[in-house]
């Protein structure tokens, strides 16, 4: 174990998102449910829910965007994602997409029976029972309020896998009680997925997770007024990011061994309490960089490896078992810089064009390529793609004016020859260009190039692959890819849940800086290839050993800087024999999954091994400022 003297920490403010008002052309596909058949009234007095429930029902598994205007609507049972009749697709590809968070509220009125047993609790939003596929669920821009006098309330029970998210979403124990407010543990595989910018009030616990498979990534969550935690969790690998808890019990409990946290840039406020709690309780796997908990006896009590707590309140870097490196190395991590990614306004309707206007049609196997290419050229800030299947057959550019390519949850059919991309980002007015809520169902065929100096941001799309000729920055959040990338020399990629399920190697940083928060893969193959100078810091990273023999390291360093935090899960007997294989002036060593020595083996999690820090590089890529450098301290090595 290590911990690292605590230095004063100035944590990233998390950015103020201006006031919502997510609104869709008529012709976008959306479902709303204020207009016929439904005639959800909104009102705050009418019960809306067979409403909702039938746009539900109506629209199982099909990428529809269930769309809610600001209004309350109130509801007296569980709305509930609908199967499909093909039980492969299941309760999967289903948006509950609200106007605004502040003015969309769906709420459980007082009392409602169903809801009154706490020993029975039942979810006022549940997307999903137990299976394999929850691809691109995702709850947006709402709250969910649970009303007054439901003690057995859970204000999300969520379920998505490879692709999907919770974003700008308020959930509210309206009174006193609720037992849990985002629950991620009522089936067994729940992830990867994207939780962003959520807010939780009340309940017994704040956000619930559970099971092995496969991970949750989260940035910009607040948490208050909980009544036994913050964050629970029981054995899921869990990657968090700017989370602020108010509370007199623990912000995060890491219940089980086999619990994997990944925590940065926090701050936990410990108020009066008759038995003041540690902000962290621990049992598990973790790594922590930079949190503050201020009001809390302790910072972390540390019941893995060798057990040493923090007294906090600062802690600049804990790592719950020792840290492995095979070179001589910096027993911390690289502290790569963190951008933020950049954001553009969400326009209104006046600046948005779409292909319908310019002879587009989805769904009819002709090729939309030039009325795509007609409403980019259009003037719009904002192009859209309406829900259907748009095929593209040559090249689209984005140029001109447009800031944000939004798909309303549409699918792409990419057939362009030569291997030529389906889009290319070249120069043009916007110095960041959003593309956002695709799926591309050409798994072969090339999705984007980055051919600009602009900064490029994918963001919740299927199935993403990528060329990079330009010298642009590329952001990725809530991605999920069959294809290899490659990072060049000289760019910058910042990646947050990032699924990607491909033999050979995933991702090669030949000579980049490449930061990832929250990384997901699957199927034979290095995971990440770091040469040529390269700089590479993946913190969070679940390896699901699938497929067949693995013959390759798990990672490969020639040359380069990496650091990484990742845990592998094996179910077939074939998981990675090299973990690291590092080479330094062409002498290479190897980290295999029994660790360096017998004295100091790895530690195991869930048919494979977890490494809570890895150190690779020889101190020359450490780019955290001298004035922050902790001082060492030997323990549990």
């Amino acid at each position: 174990m290590r911990c690292l003297t605590c230095f004063s920490l100035l944590l990233l403010a998390v950015s103020a998102v201006s006031a919502e008002d997510i609104v869709f052309p008529p012709d976008a596909g959306v479902v709303d449910v204020s207009k016929a058949p439904y005639f959800a009234k909104g009102d705050g007095k009418t019960d809306d829910t067979d409403a909702i429930q039938q746009a539900l029902l109506d629209h199982p598994a099909s990428d529809k965007i269930v769309y809610l205007p600001d209004g309350t609507y109130l509801v007296s049972a569980s709305l509930r994602w609908a199967g499909h009749e093909d039980s492969e697709r299941a309760q999967r590809a289903t948006i509950l997409q609200g106007q605004s968070r502040a003015g969309t509220v769906v709420r459980l009125v007082d009392r409602a029976p169903v809801f009154g047993n706490s020993g029975r609790p039942r979810a006022l939003v549940w997307t999903g029972e137990e299976g394999d596929d929850h691809v691109r669920n995702a709850v947006r821009n709402l709250t969910l309020d649970t009303g007054a006098g439901n003690p057995g309330a859970i204000g999300l029970q969520f379920a998505a896998n490879q692709q999907g998210c919770v974003r700008d979403v308020d959930i509210i124990a309206g009174g006193k009680g609720g037992r849990v407010g985002l629950d991620l543990s009522q089936v067994e595989r729940i992830g990867p997925c994207w939780i962003q910018r959520v807010r939780i009030r009340g309940f017994d616990v704040g956000v619930q997770l559970a099971n092995s498979l496969h991970s949750v990534t989260f940035e910009d969550i607040e948490l208050t007024g909980q009544v036994v935690a913050g964050i629970r969790n029981r054995g899921q690998v869990v990657n968090l990011r700017r989370v602020t808890s108010t509370n007199n019990v623990p912000a995060i409990q890491n219940t089980d061994p086999t619990g994997f946290i990944t925590l940065l840039d926090s701050t936990f406020q410990g108020l009066p309490a008759k038995r003041p709690p540690a902000a962290i309780q621990n049992k598990g796997l973790m790594f922590a960089r930079q949190i503050s908990t201020p009001g809390y006896t302790n910072a972390i009590e540390n019941r893995a490896a060798s057990g040493d707590n923090v007294s906090g309140p600062e802690v600049r870097e804990f790592v719950s078992h020792p840290i492995f490196n095979i070179f001589p190395a910096p027993q911390y991590a690289l502290y790569l810089p963190i951008e933020e990614t950049p954001a553009v306004p969400w326009d209104p309707l006046a600046a948005w064009a779409g292909p319908l206007a310019n002879g587009g049609k989805p769904d009819d196997g002709r090729d939309d390529s030039a009325a795509i290419q007609a409403a980019i050229d259009s003037g719009a800030s904002t192009v859209y793609l309406p829900n259907g299947t748009w095929n593209i057959r040559r090249t689209v550019e984005l140029r001109k004016n447009v800031r944000r390519l939004i798909g309303c949850e549409a699918r792409l059919s990419i057939d362009v020859p030569g291997g030529l991309p389906a889009f290319k980002l070249v120069e043009g007015a916007a110095p960041v260009v959003v593309v956002e809520r695709l799926a591309i169902g050409s798994a072969q065929r090339l999705f984007i190039e980055q051919a600009s100096a602009r900064r490029l941001v994918l963001s919740s799309c299927l199935g993403a692959s990528l060329s990079w000729t330009g010298k642009g920055d590329v952001f990725l959040e809530d991605v999920a890819s069959a294809a290899q990338w490659i990072v060049p020399a000289g760019r910058k990629l910042w990646a947050r849940q990032w699924s990607i399920a491909v033999n050979g190697t995933k991702i090669t940083n030949d000579g980049g800086q490449l930061w990832i928060f929250g990384l997901k893969t699957e199927l034979p193959g290095t995971v990440v290839e770091t040469s040529n100078g390269g700089k590479t810091e993946l913190l969070g990273g679940l390896v699901h050993a699938t497929g067949g023999w693995k013959q390759d390291p798990m990672f490969r360093i020639t040359d380069a800087s990496a650091t990484l935090c990742v845990s592998e899960a094996s179910f077939t007997s074939n998981s990675y024999g090299t973990i690291v294989a590092e080479t330094r002036k062409g002498l290479t060593r190897r980290l295999g999954n029994k660790g360096p020595a017998d004295d100091q083996p790895l530690p195991q999690r869930v048919g494979g091994i977890a490494l809570p820090l890895y150190t690779g590089y020889d101190g020359i890529g450490a780019v955290v400022p001298k004035s922050l450098l902790p001082a060492v301290k030997s323990s549990g090595n």
